[in-house]
């Protein structure tokens, strides 16, 4: 493309302000130095995206996707006003957007999402370059705009920074030090806010090779055109996603855009340019060879295929990407994909504590040097004994405290990984943590003193991360402790123990899973204990606290049990959590119902009594005379002689005195133990 060419300028007049994106459009020519200036605006044209991907801050979160040319192929750009064109190839209307309406959208998503790092100097800053680039000429070099890295205060200041006494000082060897990182401090919506615009604009970038590839291109370009600045092709982009989380929308768009690459350079090897998009079936079958050869070369990617054919179902119901069905409904790539994700082999599953970390996490609780180890160490037994992801925790909308006897701490949230669709993002998900642990020390609350004094306020509604990440100067930041945080600093805590050095932070959410597997509990007790919804309990007793009061309870029995010194095989084999595990009320309900049984038959006995006495009245001699046989019964009464005589030998009395006889106070006796038997079953609760 041929540069722009300006006129001489006068002394006290300086260049117009030039896209960052686009120096190739820009004349750098001025009176006598046109030559020497083209050639070094030739050269940094070619290399700024390089150059600014060097200086990247890793802290920005910005993606060196969106300095990619902005005349990728598949995008058009003309110099009149935006208008539709024929394709030759589909004989559909292409989509042309207009240059300096492109540029204003890139240049606005850069700016959005660029943060530049203070210490970067532009190549015209450097002191070899400062004799060339100096003030005399008058020129107004490009400026490389973006968000600065202190954020402008929000309304609820206090959120964005939480101090703590200055007696709370770091230790040189605490654990915290090694495993939390030095990123951008955000809090939780702000950071969810920018990683989905992030998202929207790699999504954005894709669409853009060509427009007419999906429904929602054409809807985002006709969006740009009335609105060079994308906020509403932003808004669009965003509608069609839904309540889609920033990382699947990341980890989508990056999957799509590995393919494209690969697809330009594969065409471009052979000479000639194809726009990537819509799909087609051939190209991806060559894609996934290419990634089967990766694979066998870096020992890595089995599970590439598969993820690919996700994406490209995710493209159908979100952005009607054309081509996708074509690729969901070939053979040969879906038995591709199960055959490389089968060379994986088994998946390696985050392995749970044993009672001797638990322990370590109480002991370091109580006695660490760190007073930031020690609130970090209670987090994390909070996080096991709630049975709950690490990133469930990130943001805490209210706490809710019983330190009764037998009492419990909840949290509620609405932020986690089920919360996505449906009547689950508009109910709170409560997380039980049982008063008492492993461990008889009153743990809770040491672990609640401690959180108050250093800083953090428990009872603040919403109350925001568990756990903020902590500063190492002192102080903690706005943003949640992130899950690689999170499990690196539990193996620092760990330091020392079995198998310290395997754990992860989905560790904690299996350890009392595992622990009620072994010991016993049925599958649908497990199932509500771990907050999984069942064909048989639904989620109803997952988001309803009080329908989660059994499995609870029985959570309680086993860690009491661990506390006596009661192992988990000994647990299950002698049957303590099934046979303790009896509801109290209906211990009482079945001793009720034996003594209405044992007076039941104190009646019959009575009866049996009645009936013999009127068995005598009936006869004008006594029963003795007549069992002697000194009187003869006649048989006109209507029966015969054999059947006028007993059936038994022996007299209707004695029949029912052979059965033994219950008096009231043996019904009492026994209703005394029932009662005893529901008094141990609560003494064992507790």
């Amino acid at each position: 493309m041929d540069l722009i060419e300006v006129e001489d300028l006068e002394d006290d007049e300086v260049l117009p302000e030039i896209d960052p994106l686009h120096l190739e459009d820009f004349d750098f020519s001025f009176q006598q130095d046109i030559e020497h200036l083209n050639s070094i605006a030739s050269g940094l044209a070619g290399n700024m995206s390089q150059d600014l991907a060097r200086h990247q801050s890793p802290d920005s979160g910005f993606d060196a996707d969106l300095l990619d040319e902005a005349h990728d192929d598949g995008v058009e750009f003309i110099d009149q006003p935006a208008q539709e064109s024929c394709d030759p190839n589909t004989g559909t209307n292409a989509c042309i957007v207009d240059k300096t309406d492109w540029a204003l959208t890139v240049n606005h998503a850069f700016e959005r999402h660029r943060a530049l790092d203070p210490a970067m100097k532009l190549p015209w800053e450097q002191p070899s370059m400062q004799g060339i680039f100096h003030n005399s000429l008058g020129l107004n070099l490009p400026q490389v705009h973006g968000i600065a890295l202190e954020l402008p205060a929000t309304k609820n200041e206090d959120r964005n920074q939480i101090s703590v006494s200055g007696e709370v000082e770091a230790c040189a060897d605490a654990a915290f030090l090694s495993a939390v990182k030095d990123i951008q401090d955000l809090d939780y919506f702000e950071n969810k806010r920018m990683q989905t615009d992030l998202a929207c604009a790699k999504w954005l970038d894709i669409l853009s090779m060509n427009w007419s590839a999906s429904a929602i291109g054409q809807q985002v370009c006709e969006d740009l055109r009335s609105d060079p600045t994308g906020e509403l092709a932003n808004e669009t982009l965003k509608a069609c996603f839904g309540t889609k989380s920033y990382s699947t929308l990341l980890k989508r768009a990056g999957s799509l855009k590995r393919f494209i690459l690969w697809h330009r350079d594969h065409y471009l090897e052979r000479g000639f340019s194809v726009d990537a998009i819509p799909l087609h079936e051939p190209d991806v079958w060559n894609y996934f060879r290419h990634l089967r050869d990766s694979r066998i070369r870096d020992a890595r990617g089995y599970t590439g295929p598969a993820t690919f054919l996700e994406t490209v179902r995710f493209t159908k119901f979100t952005i009607a990407l054309r081509g996708a069905d074509d690729i969901l409904e070939s053979r040969r790539l879906q038995g591709f994909a199960a055959i490389e994700k089968r060379e994986k082999g088994p998946t390696h599953q985050a392995p749970p504590m044993e009672l001797e970390h638990l322990r370590r996490l109480h002991s370091v609780l109580l006695g660490a040097d760190s007073i930031v180890d020690k609130v970090g160490a209670g987090c994390m037994l909070l996080c096991t004994y709630a049975r709950a992801r690490w990133s469930d925790l990130r943001f805490i909308h209210h706490v809710e405290i019983e330190s009764k006897r037998n009492g419990c701490l909840v949290l509620y949230t609405t932020e986690h990984k089920t919360s996505a669709v449906g009547e689950k993002k508009e109910q709170y998900l409560p997380f039980v943590v049982p008063w008492d642990g492993v461990t008889n020390e009153n743990w809770l609350q040491t672990f609640l003193d401690l959180y108050q004094q250093v800083g953090l306020n428990i009872h603040k509604v919403p109350l925001g991360p568990l756990l903020p990440a902590p500063r190492s100067g002192g102080g903690f930041c706005a943003r949640p402790l992130t899950t690689s945080e999170a499990a690196a600093w539990l193996r620092g805590l760990l330091k020392g123990t079995s198998n310290w050095e395997s754990f992860r932070s989905h560790s904690m959410k299996a350890t009392l899973l595992d622990w009620c597997a072994r010991s016993g509990m049925d599958k649908e007790v497990r199932s509500v204990l771990g907050h999984h919804c069942s064909a048989v309990s639904g989620s109803e007793v997952v988001y309803a606290r009080h329908l989660q009061a059994r499995p609870i309870r029985k959570l309680m029995m086993l860690l009491g049990l661990i506390r006596i010194g009661m192992g988990l095989e000994e647990i299950a084999d002698r049957g303590n959590i099934a046979g303790a595990e009896a509801d109290p009320v209906q211990d009482a309900v079945e001793g009720v119902q034996d003594h209405e049984d044992q007076l039941s038959i104190k009646e019959e006995m009575n009866n049996a009594a009645d009936v013999a006495t009127s068995a005598n009245s009936l006869s004008l001699f006594p029963e003795s005379i007549v069992q002697l046989g000194l009187i003869e019964i006649d048989s006109s009464s209507g029966s015969d002689s054999e059947s006028s005589s007993t059936s038994s030998d022996e007299p209707l009395a004695e029949t029912f005195e052979t059965r033994p006889a219950y008096t009231e106070a043996d019904a009492v006796e026994a209703l005394d133990k029932a009662l005893e038997r529901v008094r141990k079953a609560r003494r064992s609760a507790r």
